[in-house]
């Protein structure tokens, strides 16, 4: 049980950081190759960037949320 509990976590988790973070980094591997990189709107690249930046915020949430042994000292904190 405790493993399945670890499991769910770290998927996630790491959802979290491939769905905040993989449309930035399409975009930089993809921007270069264009033979216009003007064609992709500069606020964008700003949007998918600070995406990436949220899961900073979503981390301690998913981790209150399910692992007891963070929870009781993230409630002390707040």
């Amino acid at each position: 049980s405790r493993e399945h509990k670890t499991t769910k976590t770290l998927g996630i988790i790491m959802g979290s950081f491939i769905c905040c973070w993989l449309p930035f980094f399409i975009l930089a591997l993809i921007r270069p190759l264009l033979p216009d990189p003007s064609v992709v709107p500069h606020w964008l690249g700003h949007c998918l960037q600070w995406l990436g930046f949220a899961n900073s915020l979503l981390n301690p949430v998913i981790y209150a949320r399910f692992n007891r042994e963070f929870r009781t000292p993230f409630k002390h904190i707040l």
